[in-house]
């Protein structure tokens, strides 16, 4: 080997190590911008569930707008198609978590079977499907909010990041929708919050449901953001499909915008579970 050639080779080599330097350094100095945003403002989760591939596709232009990011948990197979669109959501910056391969209430399915034979069943299908698309995935959301400590500690122990359950009792209306009188109003329900600085040691977080099936009042949900962002607090919010007009359990597309919009004006942070501190 020549002199020069030897040069050009460690030259190669110093500029490698200085490209990964740089970009490891400006990864971490993004994380700890999020971090530092979250304890600053609090943090906004918005999540979806379940297989509402083309409507989630179809809201990319809206969280970019906003620069907003998402959790979108995916029930069930993964599909060639599907995958594509999961890919282009993660390079977004949004991040994607499991939701059950057949949807089973995780508590009960646990206790009647035990932790192995519901993660075998429930889990493991869905994970591999995940991995032969190459679609990362860190968190899991358990169907209808079902959980309890026993399936959380089996999350933890198969290495989850973590995994979202849901705030009881926090409905906005009764069955037949109307407002209870002895309700306290979302914004008033301490339950729905937690300190922003407690997010690192939260392994669950428990979310409301939107959609029109809930009688949502987005007027109440908006001064849920307000209310986040002056506490800095955590707010986690779940919806499925994303729809203009949209009914039943799903996220109008106006109502996401108006969210964001507000969510925007008052400088709270709207991140993805992978983002999370």
């Amino acid at each position: 080997m020549t002199m020069i050639t030897m040069k050009k080779l460690i030259l190669t080599f110093i500029v490698f190590i200085s490209v990964v330097g740089e970009a490891f350094s400006e990864k971490n100095q993004r994380t700890d911008y999020k971090s530092a945003k979250a304890a600053e403002k609090g943090v906004l989760l918005l999540t979806f569930d379940d297989r509402n591939f083309a409507g989630w596709e179809a809201a990319r232009p809206i969280f970019a707008k906003y620069g907003a990011h998402a959790t979108f948990f995916v029930s069930g197979d993964f599909l060639p198609e599907n995958a594509q669109t999961l890919k282009r959501l993660a390079l977004d910056g949004h991040s994607i978590g499991l939701h059950g391969f057949k949807h089973l209430n995780a508590d009960k399915y646990l206790a009647e079977f035990g932790a192995e034979r519901y993660y075998k069943d429930e889990i493991w299908p869905q994970a591999e499907s995940a991995r032969k698309f190459h679609v990362s995935y860190k968190s899991f959301a358990y169907p209808n909010c079902r959980c309890s400590d026993e399936t959380d500690a089996l999350f933890r122990a198969k290495g989850f990041q973590r995994v979202r359950g849901g705030v009881k009792g926090a409905t906005p209306y009764d069955p037949k929708g109307e407002k209870q009188a002895a309700r306290r109003p979302l914004v008033e329900n301490d339950a729905v919050f937690f300190p922003a600085s407690e997010l690192p040691n939260r392994f669950r977080i428990d979310t409301i449901i939107v959609g029109e099936a809930y009688h949502t009042d987005i007027e109440e949900i908006c001064a849920c953001v307000r209310r986040a962002a002056e506490r800095k607090e955590v707010f986690c919010i779940t919806s499925h499909d994303i729809a203009l007009n949209a009914k039943h359990i799903h996220m109008k597309s106006e109502w996401l915008e108006r969210i964001l919009a507000i969510a925007k004006e008052c400088g709270i942070a709207v991140l993805g579970f992978d983002e999370l501190p």
